[in-house]
């Protein structure tokens, strides 16, 4: 069997594939980063709340002036530049200075303190850190205006003769524990206590104190889970509002216009790689699976890269990732350049595009998509945060396993799910038909979401992550090829634009609002069982209405064209019957 390669369809994989793989070392690590640099976790939740009616905003916008004025490939590579521009630049901001105190208390013995710690798991991560349990806690300690008493402790108990007779204003020492002799009180407390301490060469075994007396140091460890828990944002006052540090104003904006780029980038190529097929919409899916491609094997190396110049290191480096988005995108920027785009020359008509929404066959599908972005978004933003809870009722030891098992999770969705049905969405189109495509996809969601809400093992998500492929993976395909079939000549990105956004900027938005209220006052199977049963009634009651308005027409590849004219206007069934024969 001969099998030839549509070198015109080149250039649109490869940025399926690079654009995807820029995106994919940031944006899955933005929250962590945010923290990273002082910012709350409210304000990386009020980020991700504008998020997406930035996209709701973008897509529309830009799609319609790049039907309008014939300028969808200009638009398409400045979003790609801009995209790249300010992801990079998030790397330039300046962290929020940071102080990591401990208590040191010395009476009959000496020990290291720090009641910043908030989870029952504190020993177990230690022992994940250092799993013989046998490696000594050295600790360097800066002591601003020691006290006198401790001065004479020093002095007298000590034998330290430096500190006799002085007025210190500060002392350096360092002390050193046995990892293994930690103890964590009333889970908000833990203890290390000092077997030996230096003081300007001065060696003190077992220090102790004769009067108790006790001073907050600063303090720099050799262990960065210990330095996870002392490690705090400092704030000019008490009172400060997350709001008002520069560090969430310049990735509030830098992220804004990301996200704004990449919804632009992410629409017109749509738009573009349906003006290459052609004749052939249904295999949009054979492209468009070389951006999962990307985004899995990208995200796999910036993760182990990132942890390999980590190493050793209180906080993670992400340079690696900034890296990777600026080589990706630059590669990506550089072959679309090679695209060339044919633009029929029907005048631009928005009403023509307005008056779709007049069709009832038409609003319907778009609630189904605003439906299925409601689902995607409680997966997106909660799935991990379910398993986590799940797993950590387990006990303690589900900290050995759990990132693993996300890992593991996300593989599957992306390589065992996303990337073959996109490949074979296509023949899901040809045989079924958008409609009863789209019915499908509502039920296995529905499916999928209840699976969830009946977990008691984490492990068991994993075959439950197979459906996202006969969800996500089918959905882009079924979404965009239905948009560009039903739109009137010259109107392609415009109504792609429209479609997505209501996707993104109304469906996951409300799935997140909605889906978090739902998980913090009810649990995430509560949430999951409600948009589950939600998912399938409005499933049905689609295919129900459809059935009763008479659609009983099954879109095989034969009766395709005849399909297409239910949906559209004759302009737009003869516009895609006349385009030029592309192959794969």
């Amino acid at each position: 069997m001969d099998f030839e390669i549509n070198k015109k369809l080149l250039p649109m994989k490869a940025h399926y594939f690079f654009f995807n793989a820029g995106l994919a070392p940031i944006m899955p690590f933005i929250p962590t980063y945010a923290r990273q640099l002082g910012v709350s976790q409210v304000g990386v939740g009020l980020m991700y709340t504008v998020f997406p009616f930035v996209g709701l905003l973008a897509k529309p916008l830009f799609g319609t002036i790049a039907d309008k004025f014939r300028i969808g490939k200009q638009i398409f590579i400045t979003a790609i530049i801009c995209a790249a521009i300010f992801f990079t630049s998030i790397y330039f901001i300046p962290a929020k200075p940071t102080e990591a105190l401990m208590d040191f208390d010395c009476n009959l013995m000496t020990i290291l303190k720090t009641c910043e710690v908030s989870d029952n798991c504190t020993l177990t991560r230690i022992n994940l850190e250092n799993p013989d349990m046998m490696s000594t806690l050295e600790c360097t300690l800066i002591c601003n205006n020691p006290n006198s008493q401790f001065l004479e402790e020093m002095c007298s108990t000590w034998n330290v003769s430096d500190v006799c007779n002085t007025n210190l204003t500060s002392i350096e020492m360092k002390t050193y524990s046995n990892m293994s002799k930690a103890l964590l009180e009333e889970s908000s407390c833990l203890y290390f206590p000092v077997e030996n301490l230096s003081f300007n060469g001065t060696e003190v075994e077992n220090p102790y104190c004769k009067s108790s007396t006790s001073m907050k140091c600063n303090t720099v460890c050799n262990s960065a889970t210990v330095m996870s828990y002392i490690q705090k944002p400092i704030t000019e006052t008490s009172q400060e509002p997350y709001y008002s540090t520069i560090q969430f104003q310049m990735l509030f904006g830098l992220m804004i216009g990301a996200w704004a780029s990449t919804a632009v980038v992410t629409s017109l190529a749509d738009s573009i790689c349906f003006n290459l097929l052609g004749s052939k919409p249904h295999d949009y899916g054979r492209q468009r699976l070389w951006g999962a491609l990307g985004w899995g094997i990208s995200a796999i190396f910036a993760g182990y890269l990132i942890d390999s110049v980590s190493h050793g290191e209180n906080i993670k480096n992400y340079t690696p990732s900034f890296i990777l988005v600026f080589i990706m995108l630059t590669v990506n920027t550089i072959s679309v350049s090679k695209i060339k785009i044919d633009y029929r020359q029907e005048p631009y008509a928005f009403a023509k595009v307005a008056s779709l929404f007049k069709d009832v066959k038409v609003v319907l599908f778009l609630l189904s998509c605003i439906t299925f972005g409601i689902c995607i978004g409680s997966i997106w933003q909660f799935l991990f945060w379910y398993l986590e809870d799940m797993a950590s009722s387990q006990g303690c030891d589900s900290l050995e396993w759990i990132k693993l098992l996300e890992g593991l999770a996300m593989g599957i969705q992306c390589f065992a799910g996303e990337a073959p049905f996109l490949f074979l969405s296509g023949w899901f189109l040809n045989k079924l038909g958008h409609v009863h495509t789209m019915t499908m996809i509502l039920l296995v969601m529905g499916f999928r979401l209840i699976c969830y809400s009946l977990l008691t093992n984490p492990w068991l998500t994993l075959p439950i992550e197979l459906l996202n492929g006969l969800t996500l993976g089918v959905y882009w395909s079924t979404m965009t090829s239905y948009a560009y079939l039903i739109a009137p000549p010259g109107a392609g990105t415009t109504l792609q634009g429209i479609f997505g956004a209501l996707f993104e900027g109304i469906g996951t938005a409300v799935g997140s609002l909605l889906g978090g209220f739902i998980f913090q006052n009810y649990g995430g199977a509560i949430m999951y069982r409600s948009f589950g049963i939600y998912t399938l009634i409005f499933g049905i009651l689609y295919s129900s209405i459809h059935a009763f308005m008479d659609r009983k027409k099954t879109m095989t590849r034969k009766e395709f064209a005849a399909g297409i004219e239910d949906y559209s206007s004759t302009e737009s069934y003869s516009r895609v019957n006349q385009a030029p024969d592309d192959q794969l």
